[in-house]
C-alpha cells in the first residue's frame, strides 16, 4: 500500500530534477539593445546611434574584448560608459575613428557597457526598395582569444530626398493597387518602378509608379461604373416587376367586376 505513493514522490522528484537541469543547461547571451538608433538619415547629414551591452558574461568569458566598428564617416567619434556592479561607479572611455576596443572584465567589476558612436551618413550608391536598403552605424564584437563573434548592431535606413520621393510614390501606389483588388496592368508598371528604384533612378520610378496608381484608380472608377449600371439595372427591373404586377391586378379586378 505504501509503494504507491512512494512512486508518485519518485516521479515528481524525477521530473523536478529534470526542469533544473533544463533551465541550468539553457544559458542567455550577452544581450545588446537600442538606446538611441534612428529609424533613417539622410545621405550625408551628420548622425549618432547608441548600443548597450548587458549580461556580459552570460554564455561568455570572465575576460574579454569588447570591439566596436562603424560605416560612417568624417568626424567619426566614440564614447563608452562602463557602469560597476553595485552602482559602484562609472567609467568612461572615449576614441575616434573607425572602430574602438575596450577590456571587459568581471574582476573590473564591469556590469554593462553603454557605447555610442557620433558621424556622417555617406552618400551611398546602393539602394534596394525592399528589404529597405540601411547601413551599420555600430556593429558590436566580442573578441576572446582568436576569436570574433558578432553580438549585435545599429541599422540605419539612410535616404535622399528623390530616393524618398520615388518610395513613397511607390507606396501610394501599392495601396491604390491593393484598394481594387489587385490589378495586372498597373501591378506590371509598378514592379517596373521598384526596379527603377533599386537602380537609383529615382525620377523614372516616381514617373511609373504615377501610373501605376493612375492605372488602378482607372479600374476603381470602371468597377464604380459598374456596380453603379448593375445596381440601376436592378431597380429597374425591380420597378417593372411592381408596375406589371399592378397592371395584372388592376386588370383582373376589371375582369372581375365584368363578371359581377
Amino acid at each position: 500500500m505504501n509503494s504507491i505513493p512512494c512512486s508518485k514522490r519518485s516521479v515528481v522528484f524525477i521530473l523536478l530534477a529534470v526542469a533544473v537541469v533544463g533551465v541550468v543547461g539553457t544559458a542567455a547571451a550577452v544581450t545588446v539593445t537600442d538606446e538611441n538608433v534612428p529609424q533613417e538619415v539622410e545621405s550625408e547629414a551628420e548622425t549618432s546611434a547608441t548600443l548597450t551591452v548587458s549580461n556580459l558574461y552570460d554564455d561568455a568569458p570572465s575576460e574579454w574584448t569588447l570591439r566596436a566598428e562603424s560605416n560612417l564617416t568624417g568626424d567619426v567619434t566614440w564614447q563608452l560608459s562602463k557602469a560597476k556592479f553595485g552602482n559602484a561607479g562609472i567609467e568612461n572611455e572615449s576614441g575616434s575613428g573607425s572602430s574602438i576596443e575596450t577590456a571587459v572584465s568581471q574582476e573590473n567589476d564591469d556590469e554593462e557597457i553603454t557605447i555610442s558612436v557620433s558621424g556622417t551618413m555617406p552618400n551611398r550608391s546602393e539602394y534596394n526598395y525592399d528589404p529597405r536598403q540601411n547601413l551599420s552605424a555600430i556593429t558590436l564584437y566580442r573578441v576572446s582569444g582568436d576569436q570574433q563573434t558578432e553580438i549585435g548592431s545599429a541599422d540605419i535606413e539612410y535616404f535622399t530626398e528623390n530616393s524618398k520621393q520615388a518610395r513613397q510614390a511607390i507606396e501610394s501606389a501599392r495601396e491604390a493597387i491593393d484598394a481594387v483588388g489587385g490589378d495586372s496592368e498597373a501591378e506590371d508598371t509598378l514592379q517596373g518602378a521598384i526596379s527603377s528604384y533599386d537602380n537609383e533612378n529615382f525620377g523614372n520610378a516616381i514617373r511609373q509608379a504615377e501610373n501605376a496608381e493612375e492605372a488602378a484608380q482607372e479600374t476603381q472608377q470602371s468597377q464604380q461604373t459598374t456596380q453603379l449600371l448593375v445596381f440601376g439595372g436592378a431597380g429597374i427591373l425591380v420597378l417593372a416587376l411592381v408596375g406589371g404586377g399592378v397592371w395584372y391586378w388592376r386588370n383582373q379586378q376589371d375582369d372581375y367586376d365584368k363578371l359581377r
